[in-house]
């Protein structure tokens, strides 16, 4: 079911007031009723069961039935992604979210093509920002991701991040994905564990996925990436896509964070 984001000061009483641009969506695109029930989420952030209680052209009022804590069910994923062509970085902001990351950076690499002017950065953040937003309704979030203002490699990689990081590389050896990526992830859980009580987050676990531009990392970015901490993956024989590397890279890792939550667990 999607959800729809809203701020605290909406909310007076136990009743939600919504206007302008979302209320029009609700009203004229999905034919929303009276007695109708919605969900909506906060910056707190808290979850909203609320029923349509009155409907007036541009505006709905919505009683509050049930509300909920936030409760994050997946890891803090940053994905930092060379900047890519057009509809392309459109597309992998979307599919991002819908994956669960908690942020986004997107890089200037070596051989990344689309280098648009400084003064163009505020109107892509608020596109990307746009469709992210959607994204996360659709999906259901409980947040929308964070976009960063692209950033050169050097001082994203010198950016002293927490948790596992990972650098998918075409030119890497096809060894064996799983161990590797599950002997970082084995460590970094056995270490959260001891901070999971009374975190948001059911794994407690973060980190970074580093994915490179159509034309693949340069061999000096990747040695770079390496002295800072990142182990070097391959995701197999076949030459990728970098847009469709992202999405295959995130549900790889995703999985992989579960079974390492899951063998903590169970060796606990």
């Amino acid at each position: 079911m999607p959800v729809y984001f809203i701020s605290s000061g909406q909310i007076d009483q136990k009743k939600i007031e919504i206007g302008h641009d979302l209320a029009h969506h609700l009203q004229n695109v999905l034919r929303v009723k009276i007695g109708e029930t919605l969900l909506f989420v906060d910056e707190q952030p808290k979850r909203y069961h609320a029923k349509v209680i009155e409907s007036l052209p541009g505006r709905l009022v919505l009683e509050i039935e049930r509300e909920e804590e936030a409760v994050r069910s997946g890891p803090m994923i940053r994905l930092g992604i060379a900047l890519l062509k057009g509809e392309k970085m459109d597309w992998v902001f979307q599919k991002a979210t819908e994956l669960g990351v908690a942020s986004i950076v997107p890089l200037l690499t070596k051989r990344v093509i689309a280098r648009p002017k400084p003064d163009r950065f505020p109107h892509q953040r608020e596109r990307w920002t746009k469709i992210i937003r959607e994204a996360a309704q659709q999906s259901g979030r409980w947040d929308v991701p964070r976009i960063d203002l692209p950033s050169d490699l050097t001082p994203f990689l010198s950016d002293a991040a927490p948790g596992f990081k990972f650098i998918f590389y075409e030119a890497a050896p096809a060894g064996p994905l799983r161990e590797k990526m599950k002997k970082t992830l084995d460590s970094f859980s056995a270490h959260s564990l001891s901070d999971r009580v009374g975190r948001p987050s059911k794994h407690g676990l973060e980190g970074t996925v580093l994915i490179g531009p159509e034309g693949g990392w340069d061999q000096s970015e990747v040695d770079l990436a390496v002295q800072k901490g990142y182990t070097v993956l391959s995701l197999g024989e076949r030459t990728l896509r970098a847009e469709t590397a992202a999405l295959a890279a995130l549900a790889i890792v995703q999985y992989e964070i579960e079974g390492s939550v899951e063998r903590q667990d169970g060796s606990h």
